[in-house]
């Protein structure tokens, strides 16, 4: 793995730019009533922040995805597919659930209580789903980076981590109350690592193109 610009700034923003935006942000809270009166109140300051840091993790996403799908292609072809299908349908999820949000906003004055926290738990349980659909996009990665020269750590971490990931969101499928996010948060961990392991470079062997294409790791 060579040392890419690309892959360190998308990996890193992919990971910060959900964690801090969310950190800023995470929506109106309180009971029913007080929800609707935060909507009705419009958007506070912050959160225009919040909300600027997530899309600009998810427009690194959507890089940090491609850059797999390519970096996987010769050496692992299925992997790369799983991890483009994957990643395309949880980044689809993840701009879905968006909608649902920016119409609890623009309709605050026209609904209920009961609509707007409806309308506000879509979005939530959106996120579930999210995911299930990063872990199989990143168990996919995991395993095929084990055809590379990778070093094993990067590779079993979101193999690993992402069927976890998955299993965790099933549960979360038909228990929401029960779902417990850590796996995905590990995976926004796994993109840093990944990130600063690709800001430290390779030696001058792993970089030739048929180092990238052969079927052995390195440590």
């Amino acid at each position: 793995m060579r040392r890419e610009p690309i892959l360190v700034l998308s990996a890193l923003l992919s990971a910060l730019g959900p964690l801090v935006g969310n950190g800023l942000y995470a929506g109106p809270t309180g009971d029913d009533e007080e929800v609707l009166a935060s909507l009705r109140d419009g958007l506070p300051t912050i959160a225009y922040a919040g909300y600027g840091l997530e899309l600009l993790g998810f427009v690194a996403m959507v890089v940090l995805f491609g850059w797999l799908v390519s970096f996987l292609a010769r050496p692992a072809p299925v992997a790369a597919a799983c991890v483009g299908v994957g990643g395309a349908a949880m980044l689809g999820v993840k701009l879905g659930s968006a909608g649902s949000t920016m119409a609890a906003l623009s309709l605050a004055d026209d609904i209920d209580a009961t609509t707007a926290e409806v309308l506000l738990s879509l979005g939530e349980q959106g996120f579930v789903l999210q995911g299930f659909l990063l872990g199989l996009a990143l168990s996919a990665a995991g395993v095929g980076l084990l055809a590379t020269p990778a070093p094993r750590w990067l590779a079993w971490w979101p193999t690993v981590v992402g069927v976890l990931a998955m299993v965790t969101a099933g549960i979360g499928v038909v228990a929401p109350a029960s779902y417990v996010p850590i796996p995905f948060l590990l995976l926004l961990v796994w993109m840093v690592a990944l990130a600063i392991r690709s800001a430290l470079g390779t030696s001058s062997a792993e970089s030739t193109p048929a180092a990238a294409a052969a079927p052995t790791m390195t440590a």
